[in-house]
C-alpha cells in the first residue's frame, strides 16, 4: 500500500512532538525529585550572656555541608538572622567569625551536626563569644599526619611551632605541651570520649611534656617562634624521597622519652624515639604512648600553664564503651589553658571533639573527606593580614576557632613565616 508523504510527515511531527512531551515531562519530575531533596534553615545570631551594645548586622555565616563539603554564605540582617533555601539534607556546621578592628575583637561561634531535613524548615541559634586576639604565645603549626617519603620517616618527623603573637618577650619556660586522647571520626571511631568524659572543666591527655628551664633559657622574640620535635633529626639525609621529608636539626627541644619510660619500668622504643645530643630534651610529664607526640588520624593539642605539679590524683581511668580496656589519662584543668587546636579526620567529625567550646569553637581537618595520614600535609595558622597591616608586625589570627585560624597546607612550613615584615 502506498503511504501519502503528508501523512509520514504528520506521523514525524506526531512522535517529535511526543519526545519533547516526554524530556519535559521528565524534567520536571527530575526537577521535583530533587526539590524533594531540599529544605531550609534559619540562622538566628545571639551574643553571649553579658555582651553588649555589639551589632550582630551584616555578619558572613558560613554553611558547610559535611557530606560534600560545599560552603554556602549568607549575610545576617539587623536583627542578626539570616534564612538558607534549598539546601540539599544532610548535616551542616554552621560559623561566624569576624574581627571587628576599631574594637580590636573578633566575634566567633560555630555549631555542628546541624541537621536539614527534606521540605522542612530547621532553625538554629548561633551565639557569638567576643574574643580579644591571642597577645601571648599560640599554637602556629601542627605537622602530625607523616610523611609522604614511602614510609621511610613515618609519623618519627612530627613537630609544633608555638608562635609569640604579643609585642614583648616570652620565655617559654616552664610551659606544658599536651596532646588530647580520643577518637578522631575516622572510619574506624565509633564512641567520642564525651560518651565518658565531661570536657566542660577538664580535658583528657595521654600526654604531657614541659619546656625546661629556670624562666631566663628560651625566649621568644614578637613574631618569632620556638619548635619542638618529636626527633630532632634530618629526615631528608639519605631519603630518596627528600623532597618529602623534613629537616629537624633546627628544633629548639626535642621529645626523647626511652630514659623515662625505662625508668618507670616500661620499654623504650630506640627505633622510633631518637636522641640529638645537641638539642635540648623537653620534661616527659606523662605518657600513655610513647611513640608519637601526636595522632595521625587528627590531633587536638593544648598549651597551658600551671603552678601546681601533677599527682596521682589528676590520673583518669577512661574505659571505652563497649571494651573492659583501661586507658589511663591525665586530666588538665580548662582554666590553665592558653591555647589549644582542636584537628579530626574529616569534615564530618564534629561529635569527636575532645577540646571543649571555650577553648575551640570550632575545628578543622587535613582533607575534607580524611585519609591524609603519610600525605606530608600540614596545619598551619593563618597571618591576620588586617592587624598585622595595623599595627606594623606579624600577628596571627586567632579567634578561638580552629575552623576559619587554621588552614591545611601541603607541606610542613617550620619557621615559615620568620622574615615577614609589615
Amino acid at each position: 500500500m502506498k503511504i501519502d508523504s503528508t501523512m509520514k510527515k504528520k506521523k514525524f511531527f506526531f512522535k517529535q512532538q511526543l519526545l519533547v512531551l516526554m524530556a519535559v515531562l521528565c524534567l520536571a519530575s527530575c526537577k521535583k525529585d530533587d526539590e524533594n531533596y531540599l529544605g531550609t534553615l534559619e540562622v538566628q545570631i545571639a551574643l553571649k550572656e553579658g555582651l553588649k551594645n555589639i551589632s550582630i548586622a551584616d555578619l558572613t555565616i558560613s554553611v558547610l555541608n559535611t557530606v560534600d563539603n560545599t560552603k554556602v554564605e549568607g549575610q545576617s540582617d539587623s536583627t542578626g538572622n539570616y534564612v538558607f533555601l534549598d539546601l540539599p539534607a544532610g548535616l551542616y556546621n554552621i560559623t561566624v567569625s569576624e574581627t571587628r578592628e576599631e574594637a580590636n575583637y573578633a566575634l566567633s561561634g560555630s555549631v555542628t551536626g546541624i541537621q536539614v531535613k527534606r521540605q522542612e524548615v530547621s532553625a538554629e541559634t548561633l551565639t557569638l563569644d567576643a574574643v580579644e586576639p591571642n597577645a601571648g604565645l599560640v599554637i602556629k603549626e601542627v605537622y602530625y599526619g607523616g610523611a609522604a617519603d614511602g614510609y621511610a620517616s613515618l609519623f618519627k618527623d612530627q613537630f609544633i611551632e608555638i608562635f609569640n603573637n604579643s609585642a614583648e618577650v616570652i620565655f617559654a619556660d616552664g610551659l606544658y605541651i599536651a596532646n588530647l586522647y580520643g577518637e578522631t571520626g575516622n572510619a574506624s571511631s565509633k564512641h567520642p570520649i564525651t560518651e565518658e568524659l565531661d570536657i566542660s572543666k577538664y580535658v583528657y591527655a595521654d600526654f604531657i611534656d614541659q619546656i625546661p628551664g629556670d624562666g631566663t633559657q628560651f625566649p621568644v622574640q614578637p613574631g618569632s617562634s620556638i619548635v619542638i620535635a618529636l626527633n630532632a633529626v634530618n629526615f631528608k639525609e639519605g631519603n630518596p624521597k627528600e623532597a618529602f621529608a623534613v629537616d629537624n636539626t633546627g628544633a629548639d627541644l626535642e621529645r626523647y622519652s626511652v630514659d623515662w619510660r625505662e625508668n618507670q619500668g616500661l620499654t623504650g622504643n630506640a627505633y622510633f624515639d631518637l636522641e640529638n645530643p645537641a638539642v635540648p630534651n623537653m620534661i616527659n610529664i606523662y605518657m600513655n604512648n610513647g611513640l608519637w607526640l601526636f595522632d595521625l588520624y587528627g590531633t587536638s593539642v593544648v598549651i597551658f600553664r600551671q603552678d601546681n605539679a601533677f599527682t596521682e590524683n589528676d590520673i583518669v581511668t577512661y574505659v571505652k564503651e563497649g571494651t573492659t580496656s583501661e586507658v589511663f589519662l591525665t586530666k588538665i584543668s580548662v582554666d590553665t589553658i592558653l591555647d589549644g587546636a582542636e584537628f579530626l579526620e574529616n569534615s564530618g567529625a564534629a561529635a569527636y571533639k575532645r577540646i571543649p567550646t571555650t577553648v575551640d569553637s570550632g575545628f578543622n581537618f587535613l582533607k575534607a573527606d580524611g585519609g591524609a595520614f603519610y600525605s606530608s600535609m600540614s596545619m598551619q595558622r593563618k597571618i591576620d593580614e588586617v592587624r598585622s597591616t595595623r599595627f606594623g608586625r606579624l600577628l596571627l589570627q586567632d579567634t578561638n576557632d580552629s575552623s576559619v585560624d587554621f588552614e591545611s597546607i601541603a607541606s610542613p612550613n617550620q619557621r615559615g613565616y620568620d622574615g615577614i615584615t609589615y
